[in-house]
C-alpha cells in the first residue's frame, strides 16, 4: 500500500511510526514503508515514465506530454523575465511580483482555471497575469517544459492512459479537502481499479480545555512552562515517543521570541552559554529564510561589495565578520582598524584604504593576515565583469569566495556546517540555469542567488526532541500526546485569507477558491477545528486577552470549551526564570561607584569634562578615564561637527581680516558681502576636500546656506557698542576646581570701556539657562568667565542658526549686544556674583571628578540616556545614539 500526505512533515512521522511498530515486533530489517508526499509521490510515477520505453524519444514527440520538469528557480527566472518584458517602464518590484505571479499560477492550475474564461478582464492586475501566464505557458510547450503547478494534471493523464504503473491501494492522508486537481488523481486512480481512501482521523475531541492569558508574551511563557511541568512531572513523558506539540499561528512573526522564552525555562543556562545544552528538548519547526543566517549574509556583502567604493557600513561588517580567514587571529587589530577607519569621516572607502592602513607594522590595527587575503581582491573583481553563463558562474563564484577567506579557517558549528551545504545547493541550482538564460553579470548572478536565498526556508537538524514547535497547519495529520494551541482570540481564529489579487474574483468564486468567500473560509476553518481538537487526548487552548489597547476575547470557535484556571494547568507563577531566581537568592549590594583618584592634576577632556560630570560623572569616567566612547558614525556630506568647525572657522578669518567693530561699519555692504563669500568658499573646499569635487550641488546649496547665516550674523554684530577682537580660537591653560583645563575660548572682544565680552559660537539649540543650577547643561561658557582676571561687561552665546541668528546671554548693562535673549542684570545679582557662583560649582564638579566619583547618576534620565552609547556599560537602561545639529566645541 501506498500511504500519500498533505505534508512532508507527516510523511517523516508516519515512516517513523512504521519502523517503531517494526522493531517493536522483533524485526531486524524490513522493506521500507512507501509512505511519500504528494510533490515526491508525483515526482517518482513522472521519472518512472520518463525513464520509461513510453516516453518520446525526442522534443518533436513531446506534444501530448512535456519530457522536462522545470526546477523552481528556473520557474522563478523565466517569470520574472517575462514580467519584465511585458511590464515596461511599470513601477514594479520584479522578483516580488514573480512570486506573486507563481503563486497565482499553482491556484490557477491546482484549481483547473481556465484562460479562456471571459472573466480575465475584470481588472487590470488579472488582464496583466492573463498575458503574463499565456506566454509562460507558451514558452513551456514549445520548450517541451512544464512547471511543478503542472504535475499533478500530467501525472493524472499518464495513469489514465495506462502508461505508469499504480499501486492496489493508495491511502491519502490529512487531506482536508481536496483541489480539482487532486481530485481528479483519486479519480483516475480509482479507474485504474485502485482501492483509494481517506486515512481516518479520530473524529472524538480530546478532554480540551480554554484559558485566557495576559498578553501574547504571557501566553509563550506559559505554554513553555506548562510543557515543561508535563516533562518533570507526568510518568507517561518518560516514553521515548512522548510528543507534546505546541500550535503558533503566527510563528514567522514570534519565532524569535518563543526561541528566546523556550530556552530560558527549558535550557535557563544556555542564555550565556549556549554550547552547555547542544541537545535541546524543544524544536521549532519553521526555519529562517537562508538569507539571515550569518554565514550567508557573509558571502553576499562579499559578492555585493564593489572594492573600489565600499559604503562604510559594509566595510565594518567586513572587518568584524567571524567568517573570513583570521579572523579570530586578528580580531582587535581588525575592530581597531574599523574604528580608525569610522575616525576619517567618510562615508565610504576604498579597499586598498583599508589595505593601506592594515599594513602599518606600527599600529595596533596592523593586520597582516587580511592584507593577504584582501590584496587580490580587486584584480580578482575585474575578471568578474564580464558576462557568463550560470553554470560558469557557480564555480567561478565559489572559488572567488574562497580566495577572499571566506568561510574562514575557524571550525564550524553544526549549523554553519549545514548551512553551507544548503549554499552548494543554492551553487547548484544557479548551474542549471543555462537552458533558459544566456550570459549573465556577476550582479544578476548575485540577485539570482539572493532570491533563491530570500526564499528558501531552512531549519537545520537537531536531534529528536519532546517538544515540537509548530504552525498551525503543519498539525495535519499529526498525533500528539499533549497539545497546546496558542492565540486563539477572535482576530486571529478564523484566520483572514484573502483572494488572491491575480485571478479574477468571480472566477475564484465559481470555482470555490480558497479565500474566495468569507463563507467558504469559515466552513474550512471549522473542519479544521474539529480536526485540531482530536489531535491529542489532552489539549489546551489559549489566547490573549490584551494587545496592546485593544481587548480580546476567545475565538467563537472555541467558544464552547470550559475554561480552566491557571492553577489547574500548573501555572502557579508569572515570573520569569530570571525572576524566581533573583527571588530566591540572597543579594549582596556592593556600591561601586568610584573609581582610582586622579593623581595627575591635566587631564584630558577640556572643558567637556565638566559637561560630561554635570551630566552624569559614570559617563565622564567611562568616555574620558576609560576611553569608552563610540565609534564615529561617518554621514554624508558634512555632520553636525563639521559644520559647527566650518562656522567657527570662517568667522575666525573674517574675523582676523576685520579685527573690530569700525572696520566691520567701514566695510560696505556689497564688500562685505565678497568678503563673506570668498571665505565661505574657501573653507568649504578645505573641509570638504575631495569630497567637494564629487558632489558640486551639494557644495553650492551648502555655500547659500553659509552665506545667509554669517551675513545675518555681521549685521547683528554691527548693532554692538563699539568693540575690538581681542582673543580668537586661543588655547590656553587654566585651572578650575583643582584640574588644569586646556580651554579655547571661540572670541573675546575687548570693549571701549576695558571690559571684556566672551562669545561662544553655537550652531544649534542653545540658552543661557544651560549656566544654571548645580549640574549645568553647558558649563564652557561659565568656565571662560571664571578662568579670565579682566572685568566683564557680557557672556553670550551666538547662536548660528538658520531662521534664528542672535545673541543670548548676561549682560553687565543695557545695549553691549542687541535683541531679545539678552538678560541684563541689576545690582542686587551682579555679574560678578554670578561669576563667583559659577565658580563654586566648577570646583565641586572638578574636585568630584578628580577624587572618581563615577556614580551613575543621569541628571535627567530621558536626555541625558537618550543620546548615550554606553547603556551596556552602565545599564540603566538602553541609550540612543543620536547626534543633532547642537553645539561644537573645539576644546572637547
Amino acid at each position: 500500500m501506498t500511504v500519500i500526505t498533505a505534508t512532508t512533515r507527516l510523511s517523516r512521522e508516519l515512516r517513523q511510526e512504521y519502523d517503531r511498530e517494526q522493531q517493536a515486533a522483533g524485526l531486524s530489517c524490513w522493506p521500507a514503508a512507501q509512505i511519500l508526499p504528494l510533490s515526491a509521490w508525483l515526482q517518482d510515477l513522472w521519472r518512472t515514465w520518463l525513464f520509461s520505453d513510453r516516453a518520446p524519444a525526442t522534443s518533436d514527440q513531446a506534444t501530448a506530454v512535456s519530457a522536462r520538469l522545470l526546477w523552481p528557480s528556473e520557474e522563478r527566472v523565466i517569470w520574472e523575465e517575462i514580467i519584465r518584458l511585458q511590464a515596461g517602464n511599470q513601477l514594479l518590484d520584479i522578483p516580488a511580483t514573480a512570486e506573486a505571479a507563481l503563486r497565482s499560477w499553482e491556484l490557477l492550475c491546482s484549481w483547473n482555471l481556465s484562460l479562456d474564461a471571459a472573466e480575465w478582464r475584470d481588472s487590470a492586475d488579472s488582464e496583466a497575469f492573463h498575458g503574463w501566464a499565456g506566454e509562460f505557458r507558451g514558452r513551456c510547450r514549445k520548450k517541451g517544459w512544464f512547471s511543478n503547478a503542472e504535475l499533478p494534471s500530467i501525472v493524472a493523464d499518464l495513469i489514465e492512459r495506462n502508461e505508469v504503473p499504480v499501486p492496489e491501494e493508495a491511502e491519502f492522508a490529512a487531506f482536508h479537502e481536496r483541489t480539482p486537481a487532486q481530485q481528479r488523481l483519486v479519480d483516475v486512480l480509482a479507474g485504474r481499479g485502485v482501492e483509494v481512501r481517506d486515512r481516518e482521523h479520530p473524529d472524538t475531541a480530546g478532554d480540551a480545555v480554554r484559558i485566557g492569558l495576559a498578553d501574547a508574551s504571557r501566553e509563550i511563557r506559559a505554554a513553555a512552562e506548562w510543557a515543561r511541568r508535563i516533562l518533570e512531572d507526568d510518568p507517561e513523558a518518560e516514553s521515548p515517543t512522548f510528543q507534546i506539540g505546541i500550535v503558533v499561528p503566527d510563528l514567522e512573526q514570534r519565532r524569535s521570541e518563543i526561541e528566546r522564552v523556550f530556552g530560558e525555562v527549558f535550557h535557563p543556562r544556555t542564555r550565556l552559554r549556549p554550547d552547555l545544552d547542544p541537545a535541546r528538548l524543544f524544536n521549532i519547526s519553521l526555519g529562517l529564510p537562508l538569507d539571515e543566517y550569518p554565514i550567508i549574509q557573509a558571502a553576499f556583502l562579499i559578492l555585493g561589495t564593489d572594492p573600489r567604493d565600499i559604503p562604510i557600513e559594509l566595510a565594518s561588517r567586513l572587518l568584524r565578520s567571524p567568517f573570513l580567514h583570521g579572523a579570530e587571529e586578528e580580531m582587535t587589530g581588525r575592530a581597531l582598524l574599523d574604528v580608525t577607519l569610522r575616525s576619517r569621516r567618510q562615508t565610504h572607502v576604498a579597499l586598498w584604504d583599508i589595505i593601506g592602513l592594515a599594513r602599518n607594522n606600527n599600529a595596533s590595527h596592523h593586520c597582516p593576515g587580511l592584507v593577504e587575503r584582501f590584496g587580490p581582491w580587486t584584480d580578482r573583481y575585474r575578471t568578474l565583469q564580464t558576462p557568463r553563463m550560470p553554470s560558469d558562474w557557480a564555480p567561478v563564484l565559489s572559488g572567488f569566495l574562497r580566495d577572499i577567506g571566506w568561510p574562514g579557517n575557524r571550525a564550524l558549528d553544526s549549523i554553519e556546517y549545514q548551512t553551507l551545504e544548503v549554499w552548494n545547493e543554492l551553487l547548484s541550482e544557479l548551474a542549471r540555469l543555462d537552458s533558459i538564460s544566456g550570459p549573465i553579470s556577476l550582479g544578476t548572478a548575485t540577485d539570482i542567488l539572493r532570491d533563491l536565498a530570500s526564499s528558501r526556508l531552512f531549519q537545520p537538524e537537531s536531534a529528536p526532541a519532546p517538544v515540537q514547535i509548530l504552525g498551525v497547519f503543519e498539525t495535519a495529520g499529526l498525533r500528539f500526546d499533549r497539545l497546546w494551541i496558542m492565540g486563539m482570540h477572535d482576530g486571529a481564529w478564523p484566520g483572514v485569507r484573502s483572494p488572491d489579487p491575480l485571478l479574477p474574483l468571480r472566477l475564484q468564486r465559481r470555482f470555490e477558491v480558497r479565500g474566495s468567500s468569507p463563507a467558504r473560509e469559515l466552513a474550512f476553518y471549522r473542519l479544521f477545528t474539529t480536526r485540531l481538537l482530536s489531535s491529542a487526548p489532552s489539549v489546551v487552548v489559549s489566547y490573549p486577552e490584551r494587545e496592546e489597547d485593544s481587548d480580546l476575547r476567545v475565538s467563537p470557535l472555541f467558544l464552547s470549551l470550559p475554561e480552566s484556571p491557571a492553577a489547574d494547568l500548573g501555572l502557579l507563577s508569572s515570573s520569569s526564570y530570571a525572576e524566581q531566581l533573583l527571588s530566591a537568592s540572597r543579594v549582596e549590594t556592593i556600591h561601586d561607584h568610584r573609581g582610582p583618584p586622579c593623581d595627575d592634576t591635566t587631564l584630558r577632556g577640556g572643558t567637556f569634562l565638566f559637561k560630561l560630570q554635570a551630566a552624569c560623572p559614570f559617563k565622564a569616567f567611562a568616555e574620558l578615564r576609560l576611553g569608552a566612547r563610540a565609534p564615529d558614525e561617518p554621514v554624508p556630506g558634512l555632520d553636525v561637527l563639521d559644520r559647527g568647525r566650518l562656522v567657527h572657522r570662517i568667522l575666525e578669518r573674517i574675523w582676523e581680516r576685520l579685527g573690530s567693530h569700525e572696520e566691520l561699519l567701514s566695510a560696505a555692504g556689497e564688500e562685505l558681502e565678497i568678503i563673506v563669500r570668498l571665505h565661505v568658499g574657501s573653507e568649504i573646499q578645505q573641509q570638504l576636500g575631495d569630497r567637494a569635487l564629487r558632489n558640486p550641488r551639494f557644495v553650492k546649496i551648502e555655500q547659500a546656506r553659509l552665506e545667509g547665516i554669517i551675513g545675518e550674523w555681521l549685521r547683528r554684530e554691527r548693532e554692538r557698542q563699539p568693540f575690538t577682537v581681542l582673543e580668537q580660537e586661543e588655547r590656553q591653560r587654566v585651572t578650575v576646581g583643582g584640574i588644569a583645563v586646556d580651554i579655547r575660548v571661540d572670541r573675546v572682544d575687548r570693549l571701549d570701556s576695558g571690559e571684556l565680552v566672551i562669545l561662544d559660537y553655537k550652531t544649534g539649540e542653545c540658552k543661557p539657562s544651560d549656566w544654571d543650577g548645580e549640574r549645568p547643561d553647558d558649563p564652557q561658557l561659565p568656565i571662560y568667565a571664571v578662568a579670565t582676571d579682566d572685568a566683564i561687561a557680557g557672556v553670550f552665546f551666538a547662536k548660528l542658526k538658520a531662521g534664528d541668528v542672535r545673541f543670548l546671554g548676561l549682560a553687565k548693562s543695557a545695549g553691549i549686544v542687541p535683541g531679545r535673549g539678552v538678560t541684563v542684570l541689576d545690582d542686587d545679582t551682579p555679574l560678578t556674583d554670578m561669576i563667583e557662583s559659577w565658580s563654586v560649582v566648577l570646583d565641586r564638579l572638578g574636585h568630584d571628578y578628580k577624587t572618581g566619583l563615577a556614580t551613575v547618576d543621569p541628571k535627567d534620565p530621558y536626555q541625558t540616556c537618550r543620546y548615550c552609547a554606553l547603556p551596556s556599560l552602565c545599564r540603566i537602561g538602553q541609550g540612543i545614539v543620536e547626534l543633532e545639529d547642537g553645539d561644537v566645541d573645539g576644546d572637547a
